[in-house]
C-alpha cells in the first residue's frame, strides 16, 4: 500500500526531510493540545488553537499528491499556507504567541530557497515581511483586547505550541550549516576531480584515436603505396581491387570518427534535445535498449549543461552495459516531472563496488553535481545493475 507521504518521494532528500520535521512537529503540539483539552483545560482559546492546528496539519498532508506532478513549488506552497495559518490563527487566539507566529511567516522562505525560482522566491520574500509584520500587529492589537485572565490558558498554549515551532527553527538552521559545510567540502573535492576528469578524457580520446582511426590511416597509407605500384607495374585490375578496398577503409575511417564525435558531444543533442540523442544512441547500441519517456515534452527543456550531464551519464552506463556487464536488455527511463531524473537498469552479472575502479563513478558524479543534480548507484553481484540521477527545479 502506498504511504500518504510517498508524493514527497521524488523531492530533494533535504527539502524532504525538512517537511517531515515540520509535520512531526505541528503533529505532535495538535496532539499535546488535543489531550489537554480532552483533560478538561477547556478555554475559546485552546479551541481556536487547536482549530487552527487541525486545518495547517490537512494543508501539508494535501501537498504530497500535488509534489508528484508540480515537485517543489507544490510542497513549498502547502507550507506556507500552513505556516499563515496558524501565524495568523494562533496570534488571534493567543497573541502571547505573536514572537512565535511572526518567526514561522519566513520558516516557507528559508526552507524553499533553494528549490524555488526567482519569481517564487520573491513572492515569499512579500509573504515574509507582509505576514511577519501583519501578525506583530495583530498580536498587539489582540493584546489590549484578549489578554486571557486565566494565566494557565496562555500558559499551556505556549507550553504546546512553542517547542514545535522553536524545533522547526532549529533543524532548519542545523540544516542550512550542513548544507553549507557540504557544499565546501565538496567544492574542494570537486576541483581535484575536474582535472582528474578531464585528464582521463583526454587520455580517453587519444586512446580511441591510436587504436582506431590512426591504425586505419596508417593501413590506408600502405595500400595507397600498394596500390601505385600496381598501376607503375601495369596492373589495372589489381590496382582496382586496392582502390575499393581503399574506398571501404575510408568509409569506415568516417563513420568511426563520426561516432568518435557523437561520444565527445552529439549534434542532435544540442539541436533535438535529450530524448532525440536518446533515441539515436538506444537505436546504434550492442546491448537491446528500452527507452521509457514520460512527461519531458511538458515541461521546457533544461539547460545545456542539464542536458549534457544526463546524456553522458546514460550513455557511460550503458557503455559500462555492452562492455562488462554481459547484460542481454537495457532499460532507459527518463522522466520531466516533478523534475528531471533517469534510471538506466541492465540485468547483468552486476558487481562488487569494493573491488571495482571507481574512475568512471567519479567522473559521472562530478558531471552531474556541477550541473546541480545527484547521481545513485545500485549494483550486487548476480542482480545487474541500476544508475539513478535527478536534477532538482534549480538546477534544470
Amino acid at each position: 500500500m502506498r504511504s500518504p507521504l510517498s508524493g514527497w518521494d521524488g523531492l530533494d532528500p533535504a527539502l524532504r526531510w525538512m517537511l517531515r520535521i515540520n509535520l512531526i512537529a505541528l503533529t505532535t503540539a495538535t496532539l499535546l493540545l488535543g489531550a489537554a483539552y480532552l483533560l478538561g483545560f477547556k478555554h475559546t482559546a485552546v479551541e481556536i488553537d487547536l482549530a487552527v492546528m487541525v486545518v495547517s496539519l490537512v494543508l501539508m498532508l494535501v501537498t504530497p499528491p500535488l509534489c508528484r506532478r508540480y515537485g517543489a513549488p507544490a510542497a513549498i506552497s502547502g507550507l506556507t499556507l500552513s505556516s499563515l495559518l496558524f501565524a495568523v490563527g494562533g496570534t488571534w487566539a493567543t497573541p502571547n504567541l505573536s514572537p512565535l507566529t511572526a518567526l514561522l511567516t519566513m520558516v516557507p522562505l528559508l526552507v524553499g530557497f533553494p528549490y524555488l525560482s526567482p519569481r517564487w522566491t520573491r513572492a515569499l520574500m512579500v509573504v515574509a515581511v507582509v505576514g511577519s509584520a501583519s501578525v506583530v500587529a495583530l498580536g498587539e492589537w489582540r493584546r489590549l483586547t484578549a489578554l486571557n485572565d486565566l494565566w494557565w490558558v496562555n500558559a499551556l498554549v505556549v507550553a504546546c505550541s512553542l517547542p514545535a515551532g522553536v524545533a522547526v527553527v532549529i533543524y532548519l538552521v542545523r540544516d542550512a550549516y550542513l548544507r553549507l559545510r557540504e557544499k565546501s567540502e565538496q567544492l574542494a573535492e570537486s576541483r581535484t576531480r575536474i582535472v582528474e576528469v578531464a585528464d582521463a578524457a583526454r587520455r580517453s580520446i587519444e586512446r580511441d584515436l591510436h587504436d582506431g582511426a590512426q591504425q586505419r590511416l596508417l593501413a590506408m597509407s600502405v595500400t595507397i603505396e600498394r596500390a601505385r605500384k600496381e598501376l607503375q607495374a601495369g596492373r589495372q585490375e589489381g590496382a582496382s581491387v586496392l582502390l575499393g578496398q581503399l574506398a571501404a577503409d575510408n568509409r569506415e575511417v568516417l563513420l568511426e570518427l563520426r561516432e568518435l564525435a557523437r561520444g565527445i558531444f552529439p549534434p542532435l543533442l544540442t539541436e533535438r534535445g535529450l530524448v532525440a540523442a536518446l533515441q539515436s544512441t538506444a537505436r546504434r547500441s550492442i546491448v537491446p535498449v528500452t527507452l521509457d519517456v514520460a512527461d519531458v515534452a511538458d515541461v521546457p527543456r533544461p539547460s545545456r549543461q542539464v542536458e549534457a550531464a544526463a546524456y553522458f551519464c546514460i550513455l557511460e552506463a550503458l557503455t559500462n552495459a555492452a562492455k562488462h556487464s554481459g547484460a542481454t536488455e537495457v532499460l532507459i527511463t527518463v522522466r520531466g516531472l516533478p523534475h528531471l531524473r533517469f534510471s538506466v537498469s541492465d540485468n547483468g552479472r552486476g558487481f562488487d563496488r569494493r573491488l571495482a575502479d571507481v574512475g568512471g563513478l567519479l567522473g559521472m558524479e562530478a558531471r552531474v553535481a556541477a550541473a546541480g543534480g545527484t547521481l545513485e548507484l545500485e549494483t550486487a553481484l548476480g542482480r545487474g545493475t541500476t544508475l539513478r540521477g535527478e536534477f532538482p527545479p534549480a538546477a534544470v
